[in-house]
């Protein structure tokens, strides 16, 4: 009878941790319906979904954030995230800067950015505003 029991109790473990590994692995899906600030732009729309980022602050031209964002293609922004940003005040600028349709500027006021699309990675580049050149051509290159 203990038999039966502990049998019954590995099932249920094994099966804990089946289903623990299938959520855990599902979690690199982008929701697009949760958001935060930009680290470098705190009033412009970032999935919570966000891992990790590396920034570069005092850069003369420049002010950027990379985020790691499993899951996300460089390819175009969903239509759920364009929806966001404009609901945070933001208007697109132009459809795209690029062929591959992977830059994006966005405007709000007196304040520009641009969104670069990388497979895993969304960076926000925010120009100095004495910087005279182009946003397109203060475009990084991880």
């Amino acid at each position: 009878m203990w038999w039966k029991n502990k049998h019954r109790i590995w099932n249920v473990l094994l099966l804990g941790v089946l289903w623990g590994a299938l959520v855990g692995c599902s979690q690199a899906n982008i929701s697009w319906t949760h958001y935060q600030g930009a680290f470098v732009e705190s009033s412009f729309p970032i999935p919570e979904e966000v891992k990790d980022m590396d920034t570069v602050i005092n850069n003369r031209q420049l002010n950027y954030v990379r985020y790691k964002l499993p899951g996300i293609e460089a390819s175009t922004l969903p239509d759920l995230y364009l929806q966001e940003i404009k609901n945070w005040g933001w208007k697109q600028q132009q459809e795209n800067i690029d062929e591959e349709q992977t830059n994006f500027v966005f405007v709000q006021g007196n304040r520009t950015l641009q969104l670069v699309l990388q497979n895993n990675y969304l960076t926000v580049i925010v120009p100095d505003k004495s910087s005279r050149a182009p946003i397109a051509e203060a475009t990084i290159n991880p």
